[in-house]
């Protein structure tokens, strides 16, 4: 069995959860994760993205895009 790239990991939690953010990426080590995001998107993936609302306020939020058609 091949070892899952962190860019397989990235893109395996967001479509799990619907998003990835910095903490996770960080437990995960994940240390890179706006290098992964910006790979990401030059394979045509977009970004809404934000900090966390409440106690989550030190966490940033990359939600992908949804193109509708």
């Amino acid at each position: 069995m091949l070892k899952e790239t962190q860019l397989e990991r990235v893109v395996n939690r967001i479509d799990e959860v619907g998003y990835v953010d910095n903490f996770w990426a960080f437990n995960n080590y994940i240390l890179r994760l706006g290098a992964i995001i910006f790979d990401l998107k030059a394979k045509g993936f977009r970004f809404n993205t934000g900090f966390g609302k409440g106690d989550n306020k030190k966490n940033y939020y990359y939600y992908p895009i949804k193109d509708e058609q």
